[in-house]
């Protein structure tokens, strides 16, 4: 036996809700938006204040983008980090939907009346994405979505995706977990800072 053990490197995993954007004050269903002018200066002020990342990944929309500048001159872009496809609700404000449409979509993780992503869909794209990493060791950071972040503290915590509708993300609030290379736990929720 030559005493050389496999050894697992702890990975830290910081998911960041991107900054807020024009429809977060309206409500509106998202649409590919840039931040709000006081947002960069807030994510750049959060970033003088959180750990160095090794990596920092963004969702591909522009408000994930333009935060992910923040922490990083070159973020990576992640796919995986993708805000949820709300097809043709794309765009529109939550009080211009059927109220049965929402409410159907909000009690069935498996119902997309809008004919894009459930979140039962979102869940299984993202759970792939963290099963990636485990082992993968260092620390990164991950600039998504509110309702992204939400999806997988349900899933980490294994919780209905209902569990959703009772948690309040807001931008630039995050979710920061751990992996021993077998399971995800949660170390944070909350604002970054």
């Amino acid at each position: 036996m030559s005493g050389k053990t496999n050894r697992i490197r702890a990975t830290r995993l910081t998911l960041l809700s991107r900054g807020a954007t024009a429809s977060n004050q309206q409500p509106r269903f998202f649409s590919d938006e840039p931040i709000l002018a006081k947002e960069l200066e807030r994510a750049t002020q959060l970033a003088c204040a959180l750990p160095t990342f090794e990596d920092v990944l963004h969702a591909p929309e522009a408000s994930a983008a333009e935060t992910a500048v923040a922490f990083s001159s070159k973020p990576t872009l992640c796919e995986a980090l993708r805000d949820v496809d709300y097809g043709r609700w794309n765009g529109l404000a939550v009080a211009d939907v059927a109220a049965d449409d929402l409410q159907r979509w909000m009690a069935d993780p498996s119902a997309a009346p809008h004919g894009g992503e459930s979140f039962e869909q979102v869940r299984e794209r993202v759970a792939a994405w963290l099963d990636g990493l485990h082992g993968t060791g260092g620390r990164r950071l991950a600039v998504t979505h509110g309702i992204v972040l939400k999806i997988v503290l349900a899933h980490v915590l294994g919780a209905p995706l209902t569990s959703v509708w009772r948690v309040d993300v807001e931008p630039l609030g995050s979710l920061s977990l751990t992996s021993d290379g077998r399971r995800w736990a949660l170390r944070h929720f909350g604002s970054a800072a």
